[in-house]
């Protein structure tokens, strides 16, 4: 059966304050992590996309590594970030973060239904990222696609597809994933954060 995974990056070092941290990799346990991710893997890998921010290029390529998957086949997909898929204009975008606060963004990357300058319709650009994860589910063969991406790429999608929204405390963890699976013509989400499926 076709299925999708779309990924948090493995750990990173925090963000330094008021910048928007592209150039933060990451740290040695994300690495080690990543590799014991991607051992535990069982389906053929066919596709791994990533955002073009280089921690989530590290974590695309040690499942690669581990898989044998070739760094050359990892294709980098800008709605996964640099800006994402909910983002209008970064610019914009980033004035929120600074004078509202990440927890506050977070909110309203969650459950948020007015309309922030610098950001998409939340839930019409999740309507079009979930089309472009369902075009790629039913035009490839069996198997699993990877796409790597960031927390609130992932938080975004994760609660407006699943029949409830997430609230802060199932923000998602490095490594935490949604999975999307095509079984017998019908699409099946679950949400894993911290091992756990909500």
């Amino acid at each position: 059966m076709p299925k999708l995974l779309l990924i948090r990056h493995a750990e990173r070092p925090e963000i330094p304050e008021n910048t928007v941290g592209n150039e933060v990799l990451l740290t040695e346990k994300g690495k080690a992590d990543t590799r014991r991710f991607a051992q535990r893997l069982s389906e053929q890998v066919i596709s791994i996309q990533s955002s073009p921010i280089k921690r989530c290029r590290q974590t695309a390529e040690i499942i690669a590594d581990v898989l044998g998957f070739n760094h050359h086949a990892i294709l980098a997909n800008r709605d996964l970030g640099d800006p994402g898929f909910m983002i209008k204009d970064g610019t914009e975008a980033w004035i929120h973060w600074q004078k509202k606060g990440h927890q506050k963004v977070n909110e309203y990357l969650l459950s948020g239904s007015e309309q922030w300058t610098g950001f998409e319709d939340l839930d019409h650009a999740v309507s079009i990222f979930d089309g472009s994860i369902r075009q790629q589910l039913s035009s490839l063969g069996e198997g699993v696609h990877i796409w790597i991406t960031h927390d609130t790429i992932l938080a975004t999608y994760a609660s407006r597809i699943l029949p409830n929204r997430l609230v802060i405390s199932q923000w998602p963890q490095y490594l935490s994933y949604i999975s999307v699976e095509l079984i017998g013509g019908n699409v099946v989400y679950d949400y894993f954060n911290m091992g756990t499926t909500e």
